[in-house]
């Protein structure tokens, strides 16, 4: 356990300072997008997530699964991730540029600038993905770390003096510029990604592919992750464009910092998911159950303990951060608190799943989740705006919840309070050797 523990802590102390850069850089950002420019920021951002996951199809998930069990030879999934890169990008490429694809752009950023970097945050997008995937399978999480804070401090020093430089009237910077930015931003994050890929992973690629052994196991065990994430995604994301067909781009804005800045509570059930996952995808039951449960119950402790404080001083924080402008936004803000304690859950609930090929469950859990965010968005945003998404968003990360804790609680006899109360053994247990 004291690999897992060691890769979970160093991780940890990297991602804090870059939550911590990436939040001040979010400060510089959000005063040069101002509230409309932050809602069309939020579209655009949504929409290469979307593409994303459609085009990787669940791929780096299935990189994960099978390099960690080694079920399939480690240069056959080399093979179909280079498959995919070369077939679905130009494919997206062609589509987007030769038919009409105006519902992805918001009112008046359908030009073929947007177009361009729509396409290009995609193309580089993907290809961190995949070698993220590759880099999380064979444990290399030092590099994942020092890309994560080098690029938080390129966003931060790059932000933060284009904001001198417009306050100083030196540049007039508006939303086509801060895209351009981001575009090279991610650029210099590829060249970082692939540098590391080839100095950490064996690059020995296959295309001698047996569609008995290698091809139909991984689209097999891919298909209910990607339908999972595809559905985990809009029920994540479909507030946003319902706030902006209601209400409008400005309301947008302010209903996406609330969002923003609750999940920044998820941090450290992201970071002990992704650390998580090669782990519990091991062939060993009992060892995959005992780190689950140990994290769970941490998990749910830090969670509880970052909500508490948030609830008092978030509001007075979100102004200070963000400005007057922004102060609606700490109703809503308010709201989301609750619905991240149980999204907090869900993500290592579903990990849990995923790693023992239990994937038809969570897809299960966020149909549930995406049926109760359509119907609640539906009803309750026409009629109470930001307020209205912010209560929904979190009524439908219960109903998500729900239905996975049952799972936990019934098929895999885990006990209630294994998942949530946390033991006096538990931190002794954290740092012994396996």
């Amino acid at each position: 356990m004291r690999g897992l523990t060691g890769n979970i802590l160093r991780t940890f102390s990297t991602q804090v300072p870059s939550l911590i850069i990436s939040i001040i850089s979010g400060i510089f950002l959000t005063r040069l997008l101002g509230a409309e420019g932050k809602g069309v920021y939020a579209i655009f951002y949504a929409n290469i997530e979307i593409m994303v996951m459609i085009f990787v199809l669940g791929c780096d998930m299935g990189i994960i699964y099978f390099g960690s069990n080694k079920k399939i030879d480690f240069g056959k999934i080399q093979g179909i991730a280079i498959y995919i890169l070369l077939i679905f990008i130009p494919v997206l490429f062609i589509s987007l540029l030769s038919f009409d694809a105006e519902f992805l752009f918001p009112n008046n950023y359908n030009g073929l600038f947007f177009k361009l970097f729509l396409l290009g945050m995609f193309s580089l997008q993907v290809l961190n993905t995949l070698i993220s995937a590759f880099l999380k399978t064979t444990k290399s999480f030092k590099y994942i770390n020092r890309i994560s804070l080098i690029n938080s401090v390129f966003n931060v020093v790059t932000y933060s003096t284009l904001f001198y430089f417009h306050t100083q009237r030196v540049l007039n910077i508006d939303i086509q510029f801060i895209f351009t930015v981001s575009l090279l931003i991610l650029g210099l994050n590829t060249l970082m990604w692939l540098y590391s890929f080839f100095k950490e992973v064996d690059f020995k690629p296959s295309f001698k592919l047996s569609f008995k052994k290698d091809i139909s196991p991984f689209f097999i065990y891919i298909l209910p992750v990607f339908v999972s994430l595809i559905i985990n995604f809009l029920n994540y994301r479909f507030d946003i464009w319902l706030v902006s067909y209601f209400k409008g781009n400005e309301q947008l804005g302010l209903y996406v910092l609330a969002v923003n800045f609750a999940q920044f509570i998820l941090l450290y059930s992201k970071i002990i998911g992704g650390v998580m996952m090669p782990y519990l995808s091991e062939d060993n039951d009992v060892q995959r159950v005992k780190y689950f449960t140990i994290y769970s119950r941490i998990n749910f402790l830090s969670v509880i303990l970052m909500v508490l404080v948030l609830a008092f001083i978030g509001d007075y924080l979100l102004v200070l951060l963000y400005g007057n402008e922004f102060a609606l936004s700490a109703e809503p803000f308010a709201i989301l608190l609750l619905g991240m304690i149980f999204t907090a859950m869900s993500q290592l609930f579903s990990i849990m799943l995923f790693s023992k090929g239990k994937n038809n469950v969570a897809l299960i859990a966020n149909t549930v989740g995406l049926v109760a965010t359509v119907i609640l968005d539906l009803v309750l945003i026409p009629q109470y705006g930001i307020l209205g998404a912010a209560w929904a968003t979190s009524l439908s990360y219960m109903a998500l919840f729900i239905v996975l804790l049952i799972n936990l609680l019934v098929k895999e006899k885990i006990k209630v309070l294994d998942l949530f109360i946390l033991k006096k053994t538990d931190f002794k247990m954290l740092f012994q050797t396996d």
